[in-house]
């Protein structure tokens, strides 16, 4: 099976796309040419650049494509179909109605003709959501860049791998109804939850066993509770599970090193992404808060107001170039072309303001936490921030879930010395010991969070939306 998996499943159908033989340069003007001929909204927006493009020098390339226009969220939402390349609008809509088609005319369509497109939502706090498109080309391209992550994780095509998602996110529901055909064919099992309990994490870890799977993935706050709930019923840790991946939020040092102990043998890695490009960059060195890019898949730059810029490219049925992601990371491009994202620290808005003036981020309070866990035996597990209205007054609120009871007044005073100096500007700072936190985990986990920034909803929450014609 491993067999018909590597070279069936990985090889012919789910083909790796060759590596471009591109410059970067290259690369830029073919997929800018390509959304200026056959894409409405950017259609003619660079008849200008392209007609002078040839006869720049490369330091003159990116300092005229750095002035290009940004594309935003907002231009996504308010104006999504302008996006869609104009040969999408012939094809068969997969999921039409909001269902996926028969185990024989699924196969059909994605195996054999090739001829669908679907869509996904992008997360976001809004209630009105945003979508984005794919072909069967732009499919396997998403598709693709998961898988590459994967392999960075340790993880080796032909493998079985299981993915333990929210129900309402990210096709699970399809995935799952096509368990036996994806695993035959992949080696992939999508388990979708709606809870998490003893009973669920029991059939989770049940699953990797019986699917002898060499890879978990996972959202980060998914595998805390997970741990967390092993570590409570006394299940034994996890063992001779290679390879878990975690993406979608920032993952705090205290988590990672208490998850650990319930998966000993496992390498935990983080994936960075977006919905709108499939996984973009994976952690290199020890950090979780450092990336190199997927340069054969994306191109990025840094952008305005703590964002982020993503070119696509690879993605034609759905282009998106300088699209701007309101994520806050340092974007470095090394002589030969290569781009790493060091200090990632997730959403900008994911701050809290000190009596200086300045935006701290969650490394400020991992990092705080990381000190005052080696100062005392590393009792706390987990950490979340959030800041409290009342009246007039603006309360900090600060919650622990600790793993030795017995430090509770420890971490309380030598996180206050701390934190009473550096948030002066509240009316009071609130410290609470819990269990372990509440939470929908149809929502982002943040570390930092206020009033609606809470309500960001995961990929592929809301409902498919048919192809404008």
């Amino acid at each position: 099976m491993t067999f018909v998996r590597k070279f069936l499943g990985h090889s012919l159908i789910l083909r790796p796309p060759a590596k471009s033989s591109l410059s970067q340069r290259e690369q830029l003007l073919a997929i800018i040419t390509h959304a200026n001929r056959t894409t409405p909204y950017y259609k003619g927006k660079f008849d200008l650049f392209l007609s002078t493009a040839h006869n720049l020098s490369d330091e003159e390339f990116f300092y005229a494509f750095g002035h290009l226009p940004i594309a935003t969220k907002q231009d996504l939402r308010e104006r999504n179909s302008d996006f869609v390349c104009e040969n999408l609008k012939d094809k068969a809509d997969l999921l039409a109605g909001g269902k996926a088609p028969g185990a024989l005319e699924f196969i059909n369509r994605v195996l054999f003709k090739k001829d669908f497109c679907t869509s996904i939502s992008t997360g976001g706090s809004s209630g009105i959501p945003t979508f984005r498109w794919l072909d069967h080309d732009d499919a396997n391209v998403f598709a693709q860049s998961f898988l590459h992550s994967f392999k960075l994780n340790g993880w080796t095509p032909g493998e079985n791998f299981v993915v333990f998602y929210p129900l309402k996110s990210y096709f699970t529901g399809t995935y799952a109804a096509k368990e036996k055909a994806l695993r035959n064919l992949f080696g992939f099992t999508m388990v979708p939850f709606e809870d998490i309990n003893r009973e669920t994490v029991e059939n989770l870890l049940e699953t990797l066993r019986k699917r002898k799977a060499t890879l978990l993935v996972i959202f980060p706050c998914v595998l805390q509770r997970i741990a967390e709930i092993m570590a409570a019923e006394k299940i034994a840790p996890f063992e001779n599970l290679p390879c878990i991946n975690v993406s979608g939020e920032f993952f705090l040092d205290c988590s990672k090193r208490f998850i650990q102990s319930m998966f000993p043998d496992s390498d935990i890695q983080s994936t960075y992404g977006a919905v709108e490009f499939g996984e973009i960059a994976h952690q290199y060195g020890l950090s979780s808060q450092d990336y190199k890019v997927f340069d054969d898949y994306v191109y990025m730059e840094q952008g305005p107001d703590n964002t982020m810029l993503v070119t696509a490219l690879r993605q034609k049925a759905f282009p998106l170039i300088r699209y701007q992601i309101e994520d806050m990371g340092r974007i470095a491009t090394a002589p030969d072309g290569t781009q790493t994202i060091t200090m990632l620290e997730g959403k900008n808005t994911d701050y809290v303001i000190g009596a200086d003036g300045y935006c701290y981020y969650a490394s400020f309070f991992n990092a705080l936490i990381n000190e005052i866990n080696k100062s005392c035996g590393f009792p706390i597990i987990h950490f979340m921030l959030r800041i409290q209205t009342s009246g007039r007054k603006n309360i900090l609120q600060i919650n622990f879930v600790l793993s030795d009871h017995a430090k509770t007044e420890y971490v309380e005073t030598a996180s206050l010395e701390v934190l009473q100096r550096y948030f002066a500007n509240f009316d009071g700072i609130e410290t609470r010991f819990l269990p372990y936190f509440e939470h929908d985990y149809t929502r982002k986990f943040k570390i930092i969070g206020e009033g609606d920034g809470l309500a960001e909803v995961v990929g592929g929450y809301y409902q498919h939306q048919a192809l404008a014609s």
